[in-house]
């Protein structure tokens, strides 16, 4: 294997591959990865090199860059892909449609594996199909390796281990997550994204008899519970917010972690809920209304058309094709704020800051995550399985990397 490339980006073309292209190149020149492109045409990879080379100064990426052909339609072009690389990090979105011939792909070639996907069906029929098979070839398979849902399950992760430092435990974590943008040009949200979300949300039944089968054993989650109502006002510090449940894949994966944690480490389950801060009444109850269109829509196939035919009336003008301008990345930030309750009834509050989440923020999450499986993988708790970021990542120094990347994670 030492003759392969450390990290490929396969779909590198894509609106969001071009940020991790960009990103990549500036992380393989600091710390000395050899790094390549994959996607279906050459022409087109060498185009978003060049783009990467304008955008960060670093010259030549087009001519020194290895560029891979690989299509999703053909399997054997996609060992081929893989066997190329040590990690390879999949861009080619949804993954519900694309995602399991390059998982089956890795798993041949013997290549770690990362994506950025927020589909909790596909994440979890992974799982349930390939774990064994992972550990038993050593390949380590991490899905939702950028801000769906690295954030919570990182951040939930380290609490447990500075908790767990203290002799805390913990009842209950949950979180808030606000954004801040000074414009909006061309939407927040590119259409791939909102496309993984509509099909996500239309197939949610299957997710019941699939973790039935991939959950066999009942955790002994912490009793306490906060009943909140699905509209609702709190405060965090002194400061009055209004919140909803928030819909992404977060309580899912961290779920996800605390199962493996408990049955493979013995430790402790904590209960987590996260939420949607909103900056006042009426864009709370905004949201809740485009909200319910998208849910119900979503339940049957005419209007799963309709949601894909015409995002933008759906979204309120937020999703569009050509996705966000860099400008608007540029001047957008996030911060989820954690407030964990413990069993002696401490309150503590953690914050997770960072650029912005959706592209600019999830590319750099990413390699931070393809560079961890690299360079500190014996802190990896298995050799191989399918696993969540928390699970994977919990004992790297993966946040001391995002922090030199514009991220902080600290205790209020």
């Amino acid at each position: 294997m030492s003759s392969r490339l450390d990290i490929l980006i396969f779909g590198a073309t894509g609106y969001t591959g071009q940020y991790v292209i960009e990103e990549m190149a500036r992380k393989g020149k600091q710390i000395s990865l050899k790094w390549g492109v994959a996607g279906r045409t050459i022409e087109k990879l060498k185009q978003g090199l060049q783009q990467a080379s304008n955008i960060t100064g670093i010259e030549n990426l087009s001519s020194t860059i290895d560029t891979i052909s690989a299509n999703i339609t053909n399997q054997q072009s996609l060992v081929n892909m893989c066997a190329r690389a040590k990690v390879l990090i999949n861009c080619v979105g949804p993954y519900r449609h694309y995602g399991e011939p390059v998982v089956q792909a890795c798993l041949e070639a013997r290549t770690h594996y990362i994506d950025i996907s927020g589909e909790p069906q596909f994440l979890e029929t992974m799982q349930l199909r390939y774990d064994s098979q992972a550990a038993e070839r050593e390949v380590v398979i991490v899905g939702s390796c950028g801000f769906d849902s690295l954030v919570a399950d990182a951040g939930v992760e380290a609490i447990r281990q500075e908790c767990e430092q203290k002799n805390l435990d913990i009842s209950l974590i949950e979180s808030f997550l606000t954004m801040k943008y000074e414009t909006i040009t061309s939407g927040l949200i590119h259409y791939a994204t909102w496309e993984s979300a509509v099909y996500g949300f239309s197939h949610a039944n299957e997710l019941k008899n699939l973790r039935r089968q991939l959950f066999q054993q009942k955790l002994p989650y912490p009793k306490l519970k906060i009943h909140r109502k699905p509209i609702f006002k709190t405060n965090i510090q002194g400061k009055p917010i209004w919140a909803v449940p928030f819909p992404g894949s977060d309580k899912s994966v961290v779920q996800r972690t605390q199962y493996f944690n408990y049955t493979k480490l013995e430790k402790k389950p904590i209960r987590f809920q996260p939420y949607l801060q909103m900056p006042s009444f009426i864009s709370t109850i905004k949201l809740v209304f485009f909200g319910l269109i998208f849910s119900i829509f979503a339940k049957f196939q005419f209007g799963v058309q309709l949601l894909l035919k015409f995002p933008g009336l759906f979204s309120n003008g937020l999703v569009t094709k050509e996705g966000p301008s860099r400008q608007d990345c540029e001047h957008t930030t996030f911060k989820m704020t954690f407030l964990t309750h413990t069993e002696n009834n401490q309150k503590l509050i953690h914050e997770f800051a960072g650029p912005d989440p959706g592209y600019l923020g999830t590319s750099k999450m990413l390699v931070a995550c393809a560079t961890m499986l690299i360079k500190e993988n014996d802190h990896l708790p298995v050799k191989g399985g399918v696993l969540t970021p928390g699970a994977a990542f919990g004992r790297t120094v993966l946040l001391d990397h995002l922090g030199k990347e514009g991220f902080t994670f600290v205790q209020k």
